[in-house]
């Protein structure tokens, strides 16, 4: 995931040139064609969408989807001034969804500007970094709170190398506010659904180390955790991965570490992991896995 690329500019800097920007790095991506056809299946790649202007969004996530490209990255905050729960974002989510395309909330994605609140003497931002899953947790739930998985239930969206643990809290109290707070949570769910059933059904998360949220699987679901490496970069836990898993799935049924390993990011991005599973025989357990 070109996760760099993706980070919109701030609001001074012309549309135009962050529109041309993300489609010169995603462009690339999309030989992820070549790598499987010249034996690389195990790769697949993830467009870059900018959604300044939503139609421009739209155009660029069916223009990758015919590319191969195996889902899409969007901001995991949008501008200071929106936010994803506004009306005007429904027909991306629904392009979305009508094209199978899972989306992405990338770390290091959100805009900068304003909504970071630093002033001039601020020390380089250890602070965010610390708290970095609250803004893609905000707009998870404004997703949910909004109805848009009500709307559009075949929509998946990844919340990608935030790690894990922050989940279990956010999905209660997201379901307190809905039972609680009709005030607050405008919109109600039909057939009796709570939010927690949105998260269940329509989100995922990546992690590379979260040992924590490990021991939280039963309330977070197995089925929504995808490790990756994070590979080449250099928070990666290249070269210990295989260490690092065997100890943080230390007595966690097999079943279970096939599917936090790799078998879940098959599942989303629809890998052939028949294919995969032969040609991964003999390199390791947890070849099969997701690099983001």
């Amino acid at each position: 995931m070109p996760a760099r690329g993706s980070r919109p500019p701030r609001r001074s800097r012309p549309r135009a040139a962050s529109k041309t920007c993300t489609a010169a790095a995603t462009t690339p991506s999309s030989t992820s064609r070549t790598w499987r056809s010249t034996g690389w299946p195990a790769r697949k790649g993830i467009a870059m969408i900018n959604l300044d202007d939503v139609q421009d969004g739209i155009r660029e996530l069916e223009r990758t989807a015919s590319l191969g490209l195996a889902g899409a990255m969007i901001a995991e905050y949008p501008a200071e001034d929106r936010r994803y729960d506004q009306t005007e974002y429904e027909p991306f989510w629904a392009a979305a969804a009508a094209l199978d395309m899972p989306l992405s909330l990338h770390t290091a994605t959100r805009r900068q500007g304003k909504i970071r609140g630093a002033g001039p003497g601020t020390l380089r931002d250890a602070s965010s970094r610390a708290t970095k899953a609250f803004y893609p947790a905000l707009s998870m739930c404004d997703l949910i709170f909004s109805g848009v998985f009500e709307r559009h239930p075949r929509l998946t969206l990844a919340i990608v190398e935030f790690e894990l643990s922050w989940a279990p809290n956010v999905v209660i109290s997201m379901d307190y506010t809905y039972r609680e707070r009709h005030g607050e949570a405008i919109y109600r769910f039909k057939d009796g659904m709570l939010p927690s059933d949105f998260f269940r059904r329509n989100v995922v998360l990546s992690f590379q180390e979260d040992a924590i949220g490990i021991r939280l699987r039963d309330v977070i679901g197995v089925d929504k955790m995808m490790w990756g490496s994070d590979y080449p970069h250099s928070e990666s836990t290249f070269p210990q991965s295989q260490k690092i898993l065997a100890e943080i799935l230390a007595g966690v049924p097999q079943d279970e570490q096939a599917k936090i390993a790799g078998g879940n990011t098959a599942r989303v991005y629809n890998f052939d992991v028949a294919s995969l599973t032969g040609r991964c025989r003999g390199e390791g357990s947890w070849r099969l896995n997701s690099t983001a």
